[in-house]
């Protein structure tokens, strides 16, 4: 399990397979499988965080352990230690609760030991397009990011930091792609309103669109659905030639709520035929 761990670590051109339906869960998968090959790679438990920083979007902590997920988060917070030094691009740092470094606020090996740790490592991940995040390991015994272990970690950052650009960029791929679909499905309906009007007032696509547009306004609704409301009018048949249909359609939905409203106000008279009975 060690040598399999080792090989992923040092093989530059091996990917982590993160997968996640958002970039919180993204930074979860990788949480999770930092851990896991960290703890091989120390021979001891270590739990793992990944705090994320997003382009105008609240940042985001994963945590494999409730403990270690509020340590970076406090640091985070407060703008000190080795997460927080780690965010700002800094190298990777080694940490043991007995430490004197004074660079660490007074109360955060305190936090440390509370949390159930007695040592922790944080790693830059180098990320594009806005992107910054942090790669922080917490392990339950003392001096267990020796040097040589360090090396390791320091290795696997770069395997990590590829790996979630990766998935980063996959995911932003697919959004975009369900934005661009539903945008152009919006689009097509559009057209086809558009197409209607044209067809029953002889006028250009212009002024159909400005008529949609009209209608739209006056009714507090959006274009789109004006244009789907006008798509389903249809199946009623089409309307008298030289009425604007987008008006048209808008106008009969009105009057079909309005009678349905005094129908159902209006007082129930059985008929003659039933009265006789």
């Amino acid at each position: 399990m060690q040598t399999e761990a080792q090989f992923v670590v040092r093989d530059t051109g091996v990917l982590l397979n993160i997968r996640g339906h958002s970039e919180a869960a993204l930074a979860r998968s990788l949480a999770r499988a930092a851990a896991s090959i960290a703890t091989d790679l120390a021979g001891s438990p270590v739990e793992s965080t990944v705090t994320l920083l997003r382009p105008e979007a609240t940042p985001c902590t994963a945590a494999t352990h409730d403990g270690a997920g509020e340590l970076s988060r406090w640091e985070q917070h407060t703008g000190r230690g080795p997460t927080a030094r780690a965010l700002n691009g800094g190298l990777s740092i080694v940490l043991n609760d007995h430490c004197q470094d004074d660079r660490w606020p007074p109360g955060y090996l305190t936090n440390l030991r509370a949390a159930g740790f007695r040592s922790a490592a944080a790693v830059p991940l180098q990320l594009t397009r806005g992107y910054r995040a942090a790669l922080t390991f917490y392990a339950v015994e003392a001096n267990v990011f020796a040097p040589a272990t360090a090396a390791h970690i320091l290795s696997f950052s770069d395997v990590a930091a590829k790996s979630l650009t990766l998935a980063l960029q996959i995911r932003a791929d697919l959004v975009l792609s369900a934005e661009l679909r539903t945008a152009l499905l919006s689009r097509t309906g559009i057209d086809t309103a558009c197409g209607v009007v044209m067809g029953q007032d002889q006028c250009s696509y212009d002024e159909a669109l400005l008529a949609l547009t009209k209608a739209a306004k006056n009714r507090d609704l959006s274009l789109r659905e004006v244009a789907q409301g006008i798509i389903l009018s249809l199946t009623g048949g089409l309307p008298a030639p030289g009425v604007v249909l987008a008006t048209h359609a808008v106008e009969a939905a009105d009057a079909e709520a309005v009678e349905a409203a005094d129908a159902e106000a209006a007082p129930h008279i059985e008929p003659a035929v039933m009265q006789e009975a």
